[in-house]
């Protein structure tokens, strides 16, 4: 509790800022946020309506809060500048509700309204927020790699990245392969991941790199000795991948009997969509996959023609591996695999999960 004086020098108490405001947060995620705020006699004027001070705060709140829930968690964020337009006197229940407008890297922009419980308009607003990577003051921790999640902007950063090699029939056909009793696993490293835009600086001296479309599954916690059941449960989301491999090199690891690691965990070979959450998707079945190379669609199937699901996978893997938050697995790709040039343009396409777009340099 803070004190001030009364008229006659007795102390008053008075409760702290936000006691003394007690809103209520309705929502807050996407870019989008809401607090409502049910107004007390010492809220208001003699007139029994709000004070202009209470609506700029519920305005500053809702714009400061949609900003929040735009940016990574790691992100910082100040008021720039907030231009309040008063347009009738509250009473009652009061919600106010801001949305981002606008977002670049160093600076956010948002409106929003304050309404009252007959939906009548309180007052409008404005602003604009400077945006920090890493608070002020402290130096930014090292880079890692990550994805990113859906709608909060989140990042996730990546541990593993388990990949499934012939999980459609039709592609352990199209490479005179077997589909065997038990998936076939490798592993890429983190290093290996790239993202939606980038440009591919792929290695050249190697012999061809094919692409490969695949659904990927993030590991949103620890999944150990997991039931299919438990394993579907332990999936975040999902993303758009690429499996891009040297192809003449695993073929040579093949014949050798070797590691296929150098042919498939080569720099920018994983390329990952932003992941869209699980209860947006489902369990991963049913979605129409497709990957376009200059327009022109190379490989097109359903993820229901995978021979494991997303869950059987993670349930299998995590027998002997156990999965950390973080962790991607990579589910295998459909037929149609070929090589990728100079210049190429990608399209990666996957049914509710999203598309992943690149370019390969020249």
């Amino acid at each position: 509790m803070t004190q001030s004086r009364g008229k006659e020098g007795s102390q008053v108490q008075v409760p702290p800022f936000n006691k003394f405001m007690g809103m209520e947060l309705v929502r807050k995620e996407g870019g989008v946020c809401e607090v409502a705020l049910e107004l007390q006699p010492h809220h208001c004027n003699r007139r029994g309506v709000a004070h202009g001070g209470v609506v700029s705060t519920l305005l500053d709140t809702s714009l400061g809060g949609a900003v929040v829930s735009s940016i990574p968690k790691e992100w910082w964020c100040a008021t720039i500048s907030l231009n309040v337009q008063f347009i009738s006197g509250g009473r009652g229940r009061l919600t106010s509700r801001g949305e981002v407008t606008r977002r670049g890297k160093s600076v956010a922009f948002a409106r929003g309204v304050v309404l009252d419980e007959s939906e009548r308009l309180v007052a409008s607003a404005e602003g604009s927020w400077h945006l920090w990577q890493n608070k002020p003051g402290v130096m930014a921790p090292p880079p890692r790699d990550h994805v990113v999640l859906r709608g909060s902007g989140e990042r996730v950063a990546v541990g593993k990245i388990v990949a499934v090699g012939r999980n459609y029939a039709a592609h352990a056909e199209e490479m005179n392969a077997q589909v065997g009793e038990e998936p076939v696993l490798f592993e890429k490293p983190s290093t290996a991941l790239a993202h939606g835009g980038d440009t591919l600086h792929l290695p050249r001296d190697r012999g061809a790199i094919h692409h490969e479309v695949e659904l990927v599954a993030l590991i949103g916690k620890r999944c150990r000795k997991a039931s299919p059941e438990e394993a579907a449960a332990a999936i975040a989301g999902y993303a758009v991948g690429l499996d891009l491999t040297l192809r003449q090199m695993q073929s040579g690891f093949k014949k050798r009997g070797e590691p296929w690691f150098l042919a498939k965990g080569f720099d920018q070979s994983a390329p990952v969509s932003v992941v869209a959450p699980a209860a947006e998707v489902g369990d991963g079945s049913g979605l129409d996959i497709s990957l376009a190379v200059n327009g022109e669609i190379r490989q097109q199937d359903n993820t229901s023609s995978m021979v494991r699901s997303a869950a059987d996978l993670v349930a299998f893997i995590s027998q002997l591996v156990t999965l950390e938050p973080g962790d991607l697995v990579m589910t295998g790709t459909p037929a149609g695999v070929g090589p990728v040039e100079p210049g190429d343009r990608l399209e990666a396409t996957i049914e509710k999960v999203g598309s992943l777009n690149l370019r390969v340099a020249e």
